[in-house]
């Protein structure tokens, strides 16, 4: 089976990769459990000391529902098997991360059970995988500063977990340290908050700890009367989530999530703690702010802007295409009919999400009532009214005021959609292809766009078609029109990929599978979500967003990061130049 072995970033915070690196970085010399130079037990025990004890071995959450494993323990194994489908639990164990195959060092390589029907594994070996031999919980900036000098002295990697939710698989990795920041979940608004060093006037803001998760900061938002600039998911972690840039129900209106970072506290490669804003440290502030996660430090805690509460309409639609006419026709004609509307609505604040099965679409539209108003969505009910032979609209919820906030809308309706296509505990990995508003200015650029889309979901689709054991089935495109759009003039402002301030759409292809997959089907499956892309590609459609991206990307420095790569790598050397901090998929 392929293996995701690009290492963009030769930091200290590794999960797994060999790359060739280029000057002025030395080869990394990480060591490995196996090694003879791997710390001793009394070196774990003077970093276990100086952390008050808070030094724990790991082994695969599902080890104990392993017969043959010696951690296998009958009563333990049925909490496990009760919460192996639960986003919550997986994320407070150390061990689990949100998707299987990340747990895994390649097929057959982990400790998995069932998705579908987890139970107790007899006959089988429960392998270290991704598994971290050793994780640590922090509690704040002087507990990873500790760790950060203990490693490095000690020539050990690490890698950071807050939720696991990462589709990269970067939460985990073989031989490393694991810190946790998931306890460090303190949330507190700022009425009048001003970074350090600078002499702006006072804005309302958020403060959250490294461990904070959308779902808790949008509570808190609604409890406090604020909106805040977050993502759809939410089972996802702050920092992560900005780090990459970040979009989400705000985003055309009011931009990228990385847009509105005001301070970070973070722990670079020297075991500094450092407090960063655009008047201390500006080129590290600048990186951090969508340049990739992890590649930087270990953020302990960020400070966002927030705003008064803010209304969101919304139009809830399902249509289905006339079953007697040809549906692949069908379905690429409505693509392209949202797409030639399309750039009018991210350009107006309103956010689209195109879902279209062979032989049902879900289209969402979601707007701020402080920037977009609902009359802007009545061209496309107009055309798709004369288009009644070919489309049926099934489903109509439709107000210009249906969520009285942002927190209303996420925890009603947009995070239980999103969460119901997530299969926590299955195995999932995705592809995806930002689509500039430069490639949906014709009809003809547009209809090429909506063809290739659909040829990628054939392709995404390809190895199901036999209907193989450990699938669920044929899995649809996901078409977001969720980018920021308000700040594409500040597209230089952070290191978030120019390609996000560019788009219009954000296409991602995803595809579950669980352990019932034999090897061939499980290969198959990998090889046709990294190929997904490719009709896109070809037509020189080249960005991604990396925080949803393919972990087997080739020209990654161009995919994820475009022309800003220099200048991140450039600023990466500054920060470490004993390049002792290594993970894959982040900048070198």
């Amino acid at each position: 089976m392929k293996q995701a072995v690009i290492i963009l970033s030769p930091l200290l915070f590794s999960t797994s990769g060999i790359a060739n690196l280029q000057a002025p970085y030395d080869t990394p010399e990480f060591v490995s459990f196996s090694s003879k130079k791997w710390p001793s037990a009394s070196e774990w025990a003077s970093l276990n000391a100086s952390l008050g004890g808070r030094l724990e071995n790991l082994r695969p959450w599902a080890a104990v529902c392993y017969s043959s494993d010696p951690l296998f323990d009958y009563d333990e194994c049925q909490t496990v098997l009760t919460g192996y489908d639960n986003d919550t639990m997986r994320e407070s164990v150390p061990a689990a991360l949100l998707w299987a195959n990340w747990e895994a060092c390649g097929y057959g390589n982990g400790c998995p059970l069932n998705y579908s029907n987890p139970q107790i594994i007899q006959d089988q070996v429960c392998r270290q995988g991704t598994t971290p031999p050793y994780s640590v919980t922090i509690s704040n900036a002087s507990d990873a500063s500790i760790v950060v000098k203990w490693a490095v002295k000690n020539k050990v990697k690490l890698t950071v977990k807050n939720t696991g939710h990462d589709y990269l698989g970067r939460s985990a990795g073989p031989s490393t340290l694991q810190v946790n920041t998931h306890t460090m979940d303190e949330i507190s608004y700022v009425s009048e908050f001003v970074p350090q060093g600078s002499a702006a006037a006072p804005v309302p803001a958020l403060t959250l700890g490294a461990g904070a998760q959308l779902h808790n900061i949008y509570a808190y938002a609604g409890m406090m009367n604020f909106s805040a600039v977050l993502g759809a998911c939410t089972t996802v972690g702050a920092a992560g989530y900005l780090q990459g840039g970040g979009h989400g129900v705000l985003t055309p209106a009011y931009g990228l999530g990385a847009d509105h970072v005001l301070e970070v506290e973070i722990v670079t490669a020297d075991g500094s703690i450092r407090t960063i804003n655009a008047f201390q440290d500006p080129e590290l502030f600048w990186a951090v702010r969508g340049g990739g996660a992890g590649s930087w430090g270990i953020i302990t805690s960020m400070t966002i802007q927030t705003y008064p509460v803010i209304g969101i309409g919304a139009s809830l639609l399902v249509i289905e295409p006339n079953p007697s006419q040809n549906l692949t026709a069908l379905a690429i004609d409505f693509i392209a009919l949202l797409g030639k509307y399309q750039n009018e609505l991210v350009n107006s604040g309103i956010v689209s999400v195109l879902v279209p099965f062979e032989a049902q679409y879900i289209l969402n539209f979601y707007l701020p009532t402080t920037t977009s108003h609902i009359s802007t969505l009545y061209p496309i009910f107009s055309e798709l009214l004369t288009l009644s032979s070919n489309y049926s609209v099934v489903s109509n919820t439709t107000s210009a005021t249906m969520f009285a906030s942002v927190t209303a809308a996420e925890t009603e309706n947009i995070g239980p959609f999103f969460d119901s296509v997530n299969l926590y505990g299955a195995s999932n990995q995705l592809s995806s292809r930002l689509i500039p508003q430069t490639s949906l200015l014709t009809p003809t650029s547009i209809q090429k766009v909506a063809e290739a889309i659909w040829t990628g979901s054939q392709i995404l689709n390809e190895p199901l078609l036999s209907g193989p054991s450990g699938t669920f089935g044929a899995v649809p495109p996901f078409l977001l029109g969720n980018m920021p759009a308000a700040t594409r003039q500040k597209v230089n402002e952070t290191g978030a990929n120019p390609g996000l301030y560019e788009a219009a759409w954000h296409v991602v292809y995803a595809m579950p599978w669980t352990i019932d997959a034999n090897e061939t089907t499980n290969d198959a499956i990998v090889e046709a979500i990294h190929g997904a892309t490719d009709p896109l590609a070809a037509l020189g459609i080249a960005s991604s967003y990396q925080n949803e991206g393919d972990a087997f990307e080739v020209n990654w420095q161009q995919v994820f990061f475009g022309y800003k790569y220099a200048n991140l790598s450039s600023i990466k050397q500054k920060y470490d130049p004993g390049n002792c901090e290594s993970s894959p998929y982040k900048i070198m």
